[in-house]
């Protein structure tokens, strides 16, 4: 913005001399002289720059002495003509200095961006290493209980693969695909946590809440509701068109065709005939067993018996929506200092999403994989839920490590300022 102010204050300063040549060109005129190219230029210079003396100038076929009178109403013509200027035409000079601004600025950015990546890639390794250092270890653990439960869950897909199909085989199936999903979301919040991101984890372990709940209210009900869940695609479907055309023009894009439009809307159909009117909403896959005409997540958060994560829930919520909490409270503010502005990375509010994220993920795995366990689904289930419990303490002792040396800097600043002050 300093550019641009400065390439502008440039544009600007240039107009009372640019309105001055055009009112001495219009004297000279009126005295029979025609200036030469630039002669009027130099007089306004020579007048701006305060000269008391008379102007000299070499120039061939002009008279001698040239006398310019400026009267009053010369004075009022100048800021008649800057006035009007100011009102039709300014615009276009900002605009146009922006423009000749922005393409000479982005082009040195360019030049010098190969060094300044590399600057940034350095100050980000050094972040990088610093937090490894301080939440490395609650962090490798949940490390090791995500590869725990893909590896489990690989297990349970090969044993379900291998076995006869039924209507149990079709539940476990969906749950397995519930697991790979959420395996994938914690690979997800891993990758934040490591690299400084608390709030987008929290936001992320939120949709981790989300398919463990789903994955514990099919489990509870079996076939009949989890062939619900999967009949509900076409009522998803229909809403993503109707949004769709709703909009496809303002953005330029290709309508659906008339036969996928039919598609859709005849699924929709046949599901709402089937399963009735509540099978419209949100979660109406759900609304037949748990006897609601219009269920909520939170009714399904009771229905698996996750209610206790509601207030998680609502934090994972604030850090997907842009509600005025989001703009205030940040997991990664350093301990818990919401006056502050976060625009990026910190070390701080890991423990939340970390802990959250390692009792998910393990409950969610025991729930699916352990159906029909065998002895080696014992063990692993108790080793996860071993590693479960370890992780929370991780992370809040890396936590407290982290308030123990925020502290001692506070203190050391606090002491530098009162010796400069002395």
């Amino acid at each position: 913005m300093n550019v641009l102010q400065k390439a502008l204050e440039k544009a600007t300063a240039k107009l009372p001399a640019l309105f001055l040549q055009n009112l001495i060109s219009k004297k000279l005129r009126e005295q029979g002289v025609r200036p030469p190219k630039g002669l009027s230029e130099k007089i306004a210079e020579h007048f701006l720059a305060g000269n008391r003396e008379s102007f000299r100038y070499n120039g061939r076929n002009l008279p001698k002495d040239i006398r310019l009178t400026f009267t009053e109403s010369d004075a009022d013509e100048l800021t008649r003509a800057i006035d009007r200027f100011a009102e039709t035409q300014f615009s276009a000079v900002i605009l146009d200095v922006a423009r000749r601004t922005a393409k000479s600025v982005l082009k040195d950015l360019r030049c010098r961006w190969p060094s300044e990546n590399t600057l940034q890639e350095a100050d980000l390794s050094g972040f990088r290493e610093r937090l490894e250092e301080r939440w490395g270890k609650p962090i490798g653990q949940l490390r090791m209980l995500l590869t725990m439960s893909r590896e489990w869950c690989r297990g349970a897909h090969e044993r379900e693969s291998a076995g006869k199909s039924n209507k149990s085989a079709d539940v476990r199936g969906l749950l397995i695909r519930l697991l790979v999903r959420a395996c994938q979301v914690t690979d997800e919040i891993v990758c934040l946590l490591e690299n400084g991101f608390a709030d987008g984890a929290m936001a992320r372990w939120r949709t981790l809440h989300e398919i463990a709940v789903v994955a514990a209210v099919i489990s509870e009900h079996g076939g009949s509701m989890a062939e619900r869940y999967l009949a509900h695609q076409a009522v998803e479907s229909k809403r993503a068109m109707d949004k769709y055309l709703a909009c496809y023009k303002q953005l330029g894009y290709k309508p659906l065709s008339a036969r996928a439009q039919r598609k859709v809307l005849t699924n929709y159909n046949e599901a709402v005939a089937q399963y009735g009117n509540s099978f419209k909403s949100d979660y109406g896959w759900a609304a037949s067993h748990l006897k609601k005409e219009r269920p909520t997540f939170a009714d399904l958060e009771s229905a698996a018996g996750r209610a206790e994560m509601r207030a998680h829930y609502q934090m994972g919520n604030d850090n997907v929506h842009a509600g005025v909490k989001s703009m205030f409270v940040r997991l990664g503010l350093l301990l818990e200092d919401y006056t502050g502005l976060l625009s990026g990375r910190s070390n701080a509010g890991l423990t939340e999403p970390g802990q959250n994220t390692a009792h998910t993920l393990a409950r969610l795995s025991v729930l699916v994989c352990m159906s029909e366990p065998n002895f080696d689904d014992l063990v692993v289930g108790q080793m996860m839920l071993t590693l479960r419990d370890e992780i929370p303490r991780s992370f809040h002792e890396a936590e407290k490590r982290l308030r123990r040396d925020d502290k001692e800097s506070r203190l050391t600043l606090d002491g530098d300022a009162l010796q400069r002050a002395e």
